[in-house]
């Protein structure tokens, strides 16, 4: 009887096998010549049965079992393996004759086979790579008539976040995107993707072979561009290339040819006709794909050669097809998360991934569960994971690669998706109900559902389009549910301190994922102020922001928190973002005259520290003039210099306190104003004076009343006179109408 993997702990039959520390007779029965994965399954059952147990379980060579003897579990290939050819990573566990039989295919299906029986029906949970969860049994009760077979329908799996990235956890939770080789390895891909400019470098061939690159506009560049797809000598080149990159990898099983992460796709005459008739860019680059993919199957008839369809080739074309040895990794980059990708908003994407399902025997996904703008705030995409998966294997993907970098919950969404990458079919209200009774506590569990019901409802209700880029808390949580969500996690921290105690694991676990609300409250506190002020609203945030602006970043080195968005390349720019947060609040030690005799809560300040640094060319300085000893120096060498976008709406008269150095007295220093980068329309300007800025004293710049909308931000710019040295500007001050 065949039956896909359930929680089998509560439906033990009236026959069992009984394993307990008292039954020292079990033992793990290896073949007489065990492969290194093989190995690797009996001493990880070996591990977590001594400590669910007690018991010694002692691991022998199958010949050194007399026969007819029971109470033994066999692992791998034994004679009481089944002769069958498993699937792919297809694992098979059965109980019979008194015995257990753990087995499957020959790459690692046997380890997989020992990770679904101590997860599934010894209840083993690794929840991250660190914290794992072992129930303590006397005694093991296995149905005796056991017989589950199983073979994922992805052979890809692979979650990609620093947390996951451990190969021993990544295995435990039967993925296999990167693991080590005692594991049964990683499936690599050389190459992988972006590969364009690995294969044929600018360095080495555009000054011979200019007519291998873009053409843009009739000119031949290699500056962020891509390859001229229907060049036949440069198709040779890349075919010469990736046969001999194959001979020197044996072992290799996939190869990438694909664009590099960026657009300017060729547009010459012969490129431009034949995507024009193909409907897509995606059409130069299949049929190029095919002429080299015709090549390497003649040489290594078993391995695949793997595009990306992504970006201006997520489209595909509507008459070549892709060879069967060419895979295409579709990517869903540009979609929304706060709708399944069958939702209206996800339309056309939809029509693209059934187009490719039609055409394309290997398909691949490259899915996006984060927000690359804001990796701590809250992330509402729990609804859709499951439902895309799902997508994603009813339209014949056999590969997922998921991308999740970042904190908001995210040992909760790494464990769920990798749970549905196995299996599809899991219920994921069950897994997020394990997760959070196991990994937050029971009675913390019914607190987390209550949050995310508020925070994505509230997504839903403000139909935002939930993209991986240019989100922000600011788009859709208002005040209103900001509280809502505040008083939940509140109570989640009162009760856990009650039930668990103060220096629980479950305490400290609640207190790592509360820090995307207390990142909302700090990245935003005083245009909240101002909101709670204009709609009579009440306002839960910190009483005292600097004390919890410190405590926040105590949260942070606690808990590795690597970088707050995509831009943080190091943990210097991560700090650095930190060191801003906190100059939010203590610029506010310091009044302007205008602020002083005005409610707190009708006016915000913002440091020079907050402000983004265009082209690199602004350096933050000291300044014993400024108002807390430091300002941003903006030089003559490009316009824009320096700016900020503050998280507001309204209406606000807009102050900024400049200087300048400069050689002359009178004439233009620069200007400043607000501009909306969504809308790609300018707000308000002024032009600056040399005569109103000179000198080392800070002046008010008034810059008049603005309606602040989404995308709105502030900008300041040199004149480019050389006689101007510099401008200097300490910080932003906005008053509400």
């Amino acid at each position: 009887m065949k039956q896909k993997i359930f929680y089998l702990l509560c439906t033990f039959l009236t026959f069992t096998l009984s394993i307990s520390s008292a039954a020292t007779n079990w033992k793990i029965v290896l073949p007489d010549s065990p492969t290194p994965v093989e190995k690797t399954a009996a001493n990880e059952l070996q591990l977590h049965l001594q400590k669910v147990t007690k018991g010694d379980f002692p691991i022998v060579a199958e010949k050194d079992v007399p026969k007819d003897v029971k109470s033994l579990i066999f692992v791998g290939k034994t004679s009481k393996s089944p002769q069958k050819n498993f699937a792919f990573d297809e694992i098979l566990i059965q109980s019979k004759d008194g015995n257990l039989i753990l087995t499957g295919h020959s790459r690692r299906g046997t380890l997989y086979a020992v990770y679904s029986f101590l997860q599934d029906i010894v209840g083993v949970r690794w929840w991250t790579p660190d914290e794992t969860f072992i129930p303590k049994k006397e005694s093991l009760e296995i149905p005796g008539d056991l017989n589950i077979s199983y073979a994922p329908k992805m052979i890809s799996r692979e979650m990609y976040h620093r947390w996951v990235q451990s190969g021993i956890f990544s295995a435990r939770m039967k993925g296999n995107g990167n693991i080590p080789p005692e594991y049964g390895g990683k499936v690599s891909i050389i190459h992988f993707v972006h590969s364009f400019y690995k294969i044929i470098p600018p360095e080495k061939y555009f000054d011979k072979h200019p007519e291998w690159f873009s053409e843009i506009k009739g000119k031949r560049t290699c500056d962020n561009a891509q390859l001229c797809l229907t060049n036949d000598e440069l198709c040779k080149e890349v075919t010469k290339n990736i046969l001999e990159t194959l001979r020197k990898n044996p072992d290799a099983r996939f190869i990438d040819i694909s664009q590099n992460d960026w657009h300017k796709n060729c547009t010459c005459e012969k490129c431009k006709a034949l995507d024009e008739n193909e409907g897509s860019p995606a059409g130069s680059l299949v049929h190029f794909l095919n002429k080299v993919a015709a090549e390497v199957e003649k040489e290594f008839p078993d391995v695949l050669v793997e595009s990306l369809a992504y970006q201006y080739t997520r489209k595909p074309p509507k008459f070549v097809k892709p060879r069967d040895n060419v895979l295409i990794r579709l990517c869903t980059i540009e979609c929304s998360y706060i709708q399944p990708l069958t939702g209206e908003q996800n339309k056309k994407f939809a029509e693209d991934m059934e187009g490719w399902s039609k055409i394309a025997k290997h398909l691949f996904i490259w899915d996006y569960v984060t927000n690359y703008t804001d990796y701590i705030g809250p992330h509402p995409n729990l609804r859709v994971l499951a439902p895309n998966v799902r997508y994603f294997v009813e339209n014949g993907a056999v590969g997922l690669f998921a991308e999740g970098e970042g904190d908001d919950f995210a040992d909760m969404r790494n464990w769920v998706l990798m749970r549905l990458m196995w299996d599809p079919s899991l219920d994921d209200k069950v897994l997020f109900r394990d997760f959070s009774e196991g990994y937050y506590g029971k009675e913390i569990a019914p607190f987390i559902h209550d949050y995310w019901d508020v925070l994505i409802n509230q997504a839903e209700k403000s139909k935002i389009y939930l993209g991986c880029f240019g989100m922000t808390s600011a788009q859709w949580i208002d005040l209103e549910t900001l509280n809502r969500a505040t008083e939940i996690m509140d109570n989640a921290v009162r009760e856990s301190t009650e039930v668990y105690g103060d220096g629980s694991a479950e305490l400290k676990r609640l207190r790592k994922v509360k820090m995307a609300v207390d990142h909302v409250w700090i990245s935003r506190y005083y245009p909240l102020r101002c909101e709670s002020r204009e709609k009579n609203l009440s306002f839960l945030g910190p009483k005292d922001p600097l004390k919890a602006v410190t405590e926040f970043v105590e949260l942070c080195h606690e808990n590795k928190t690597k970088a707050h968005r995509i831009t943080d390349k190091d943990a210097k720019q991560f700090e650095t973002y930190l060191n801003n947060l906190s100059s939010t609040f203590t610029s506010r030690k310091f009044p302007p005259e205008m602020c002083k005799d005005i409610p707190e809560d009708t006016w915000i300040v913002f440091d020079d520290a907050l402000f983004e640094n265009y082209h690199d060319t602004a350096t933050r300085v000291k300044d014993a003039n400024a108002s807390d000893g430091w300002t941003t120096r903006m030089p003559t060498k490009v316009d824009w210099n320096t700016g900020y976008k503050p998280a507001v709406k309204g209406k606000f008269q807009v102050y900024a306190s400049m200087r300048c150095d400069a050689t002359i007295d009178k004439g233009k220093a620069g200007s400043l104003g607000v501009y909306n980068f969504q809308e790609k329309r300018g707000l308000v300007s002024k032009q600056l004076k040399i005569e109103e800025l000179k000198g080392e004293k800070y002046r008010w710049i008034d810059l008049g009343v603005v309606d602040f909308s989404a995308g709105a931000g502030i900008w300041f710019a040199h004149g480019h006179i050389p006689e101007v040295q510099a401008l200097y500007v300490d910080r932003v001050v906005l008053i509400m109408e």
